[in-house]
């Protein structure tokens, strides 16, 4: 059997980013990380400064890709779960 992985294909100008710019990722929904994750990689190549990653609600099952990404949601999972 294949191993089907889902690919995500990030790109920023180079226009955009500057080296000292700081970059607060704002999304409303987390689950794996991944489009965070690129980019903070693409913040980072571009030689700016991550400041962290806001979601409405937070799915994340990795703690530790949650500390990376110094993610903070305004609910977490198990609170929609519970209503």
């Amino acid at each position: 059997m294949n191993d089907l992985r889902s690919r995500l294909d990030l790109a920023v100008r180079r226009s955009v980013l500057r080296t000292g710019d700081r970059v607060l990722f704002v999304d409303e929904w987390a689950s794996t990380g991944g489009q965070a994750l690129a980019c903070r990689q693409l913040v980072e190549d571009a030689g700016a400064r991550w400041a962290g990653a806001a979601v409405v609600v937070d799915a994340m099952e990795s703690s530790a890709d949650r500390r990376a990404l110094d993610l903070r949601g305004v609910l977490h999972i198990r609170e929609l779960n519970r209503r």
